[in-house]
């Protein structure tokens, strides 16, 4: 199930896992729930400019992950906020997070050197024209 009420909840789970802090009054969540109504992730927009928001998972499983769910977040970002683009900041060396990010359509971009302290980031993007979720 996939829950789009903005729920402290929801941001909650996500902070703690990934150790930030989002603001609910300056982010979006969107949760997929398991049939028991347990967050089995979170997806969270943040950091919008007039073209681009930054995107955001923690989850506890990779089955979080549908087609449903992809075409959800990729509605809100591209049709509903009307970005023309997402940008994602992985962990170098979170290969499995990298491997899902891929296979789901973002491409590669740069790398962003300490981003997180010790560990560089790599920064991922998806178009607006190469999103095949819309």
């Amino acid at each position: 199930m996939i829950d789009i009420k903005q729920r402290q909840e929801y941001f909650d789970f996500v902070n703690a896992g990934l150790n930030v802090k989002f603001d609910p009054n300056q982010s979006v969540c969107i949760a997929s729930l398991d049939d028991f109504g347990r967050i089995m992730g979170v997806v969270v927009f943040s950091g919008f400019t007039e073209y681009n928001c930054e995107l955001s998972v923690f989850s506890n499983t990779p089955k979080f992950i549908t087609r449903n769910l992809l075409k959800v977040i990729f509605h809100y970002a591209f049709i509903t906020a009307n970005k023309r683009r997402v940008t994602a900041i992985v962990e170098d060396g979170n290969n499995k997070a990298l491997d899902i990010d891929r296979r789901v359509g973002f491409v590669h971009e740069s790398v962003a050197k300490n981003w997180y302290g010790d560990v560089d980031g790599i920064v991922l993007r998806m178009l607006r024209e190469d999103c095949k979720w819309v």
